[in-house]
C-alpha cells in the first residue's frame, strides 16, 4: 500500500514539474498581448483566491508573525516571479528554464556563505558545471556577453534560492497553507499595483491569455503546492527534488513543440551541464528532521 501510494506521489510531482515547464513558453506567449506585472498580479490574485478558500480558516487564526514572514518570503518569490517573467520576453523559454534551475545550485553556496563555511568538493563541482553550462547556454562565444533576457532570469534564479533558504529557515513555524497564501497575496498585490501604475490594460482577454492564466495560476500554483503538500508524507524530499529537476526539460521540449525553439550542439551541452550540476547539488544534500519528524528539504521549493 505504502509503495502504491509512493508511486502515486511521485508522478504527481511528475505531472507538477510538467506542468511547471510548459509554463514557460505559455507565459511566453501571453506577453504578447498583456505586461508582464499585469499578468502577474491577476495570476497570483486568482491562485490566492483559490488557496484562500482552503486556508480561510488558517489564515484567520494565524498571528501576526506569519502575515510578516510571508510577506518577506513574498519579496523574495516577487523577484523570482518579476525577472523570470520580464526576462522571458528577451529570452526562450528552454533558456529560461535551464537558467531558472540554477537555483537549486544557488542554494548550498547561499548557505555556506551566510553560515560562513567552507565550500565543499561537491558543492565546489556544481558551480563550476552549472556557470560553465550557463556559459555555453548564453554566450556565443568568448567576446560576447549575457544576453539581457538571461540576465534578467539568472536574476530570478538568485530570487527563487533566496526564497528557499528563507523558507527553510521560517515556515516550520508556520502555517504551510497560511503563510504560501500570504506570499501569493504579497506577490499578487504588489504586481497588480505596480502594472495598472506602468503598464496599458489590455483591451480584451484572447481565449488562450484566459487559459495562460487558469494554467498558472490554478495548476502550476495552487494545486502544484497542494499537491506537495499533501503527497510529500509518501516519498522524500530529495525523490521529489530530483523528479522536479525535469522542469527545465519540459521547458524545453514545450518550447520546441510549441514555439519552434532549438538548441544548437552548444547550448545543448550547457543545458546538460546544468541539469547535471542541479542533480549533485540535490543527491549530495542529505534530507534532514523536521518539525514533528517530517523530513524537510532546503534544495527545492516552489509554488
Amino acid at each position: 500500500m505504502f509503495l502504491k501510494k509512493r508511486t502515486q506521489a511521485e508522478l504527481s510531482m511528475l505531472l507538477v514539474a510538467i506542468v511547471w515547464g510548459s509554463t514557460f513558453v505559455i507565459v511566453k506567449n501571453s506577453l504578447l498581448e498583456i505586461g508582464p506585472f499585469l499578468f502577474l498580479g491577476i495570476r497570483f490574485l486568482l491562485a490566492f483566491v483559490l488557496l484562500g478558500l482552503v486556508s480561510w480558516r488558517q489564515l484567520k487564526s494565524a498571528p501576526k508573525c506569519t502575515y510578516y514572514s510571508g510577506c518577506l518570503l513574498g519579496i523574495f518569490l516577487t523577484i523570482g516571479y518579476v525577472f523570470q517573467t520580464v526576462g522571458l520576453k528577451y529570452t526562450t523559454s528552454s533558456n529560461a528554464g535551464f537558467i531558472t534551475g540554477l537555483s537549486v545550485v544557488l542554494v548550498p553556496i547561499i548557505y555556506m556563505l551566510i553560515n560562513r563555511l567552507t565550500p565543499n568538493f561537491s558543492t565546489i563541482i556544481t558551480v563550476f558545471l552549472a556557470f560553465g553550462g550557463l556559459f555555453l547556454m548564453s554566450f556565443q562565444d568568448w567576446h560576447t556577453s549575457l544576453s539581457y533576457g538571461d540576465m534578467l532570469v539568472l536574476v530570478c534564479a538568485f530570487g527563487f534560492a533566496f526564497h528557499v533558504v528563507f523558507v527553510d529557515r521560517l515556515s516550520h513555524r508556520h502555517s504551510a497553507l497560511a503563510i504560501t497564501s500570504v506570499q501569493i497575496l504579497f506577490v499578487g498585490v504588489f504586481c497588480l499595483v505596480v502594472g495598472l501604475i506602468f503598464e496599458t490594460w489590455p483591451q480584451g482577454f484572447s481565449p488562450s491569455l484566459i487559459a495562460a492564466l487558469l494554467i498558472t495560476s490554478i495548476f502550476a500554483t495552487s494545486l502544484a503546492f497542494l499537491l506537495q503538500n499533501s503527497m510529500q508524507k509518501y516519498s522524500t524530499p530529495t525523490r521529489f527534488a530530483v523528479i522536479l529537476t525535469t522542469e527545465p526539460v519540459f521547458a524545453a521540449l514545450a518550447g520546441h513543440l510549441w514555439a519552434n525553439e532549438t538548441f544548437t550542439q552548444r547550448a545543448f551541452t550547457g543545458a546538460v551541464m546544468i541539469l547535471v550540476a542541479m542533480l549533485i547539488a540535490i543527491l549530495s544534500r542529505k534530507d534532514k528532521p523536521g518539525v514533528n519528524g517530517r523530513r524537510t528539504s532546503d534544495v527545492r521549493c516552489r509554488i
